[in-house]
């Protein structure tokens, strides 16, 4: 039988020294949803209070600490209504589009197409849910090959 291997719990102080660009620490205003732009279908939600928990610390330990108390019935909200976390009050305001790859800083050629491929996931023209980009823990694959996007 193999060995389990027991994972460490990252912390929110241990996330924010990882990270090269971070949240600020005010709250951005909280934008009102555009009228005809796609939405991703309601999930429906069917979490455990645990399962729930889990969501909101997952979702919280990107955000500065100072900012949890406000943000945890917003997220829990958007759990409940969407079925999802989303954290819309963090969306850039405005139009978003992919440029020519060339124009993006970086230091490797798929660190940069992986921002031209966020950027069209949140441009309404091209995507078909653009309001309804996921933020993830999951480890991108220029995490992986040990390219550096900024």
């Amino acid at each position: 039988m193999p060995r389990r291997r027991k994972l460490a719990m990252i912390t929110n102080d241990a996330i924010a020294r990882a990270m090269q660009i971070r949240l600020p620490q005010e709250l951005p205003e909280m934008t009102e949803f555009t009228p005809g732009i796609r939405r991703a279908p309601d999930r429906g939600f069917r979490l455990s209070r645990e399962q729930a928990e889990l969501a909101l610390r997952n979702a919280l330990r990107y955000v500065p600490e100072g900012l949890h108390e406000e943000l945890a019935p917003e997220f829990l909200n958007e759990l409940v209504t969407r079925g999802r976390i989303y954290a819309y009050r963090y969306r850039p305001p405005g139009a978003i589009r992919a440029r020519p790859v060339h124009e993006y800083d970086g230091q490797c050629l798929a660190g940069k197409a992986l921002q031209v491929m966020i950027d069209n996931n949140l441009d309404f023209e091209v995507a078909l849910y653009p309001m309804s980009l996921l933020p993830t823990a999951r480890p991108a694959r220029s995490a992986r090959t040990g390219c550096s996007t900024g």
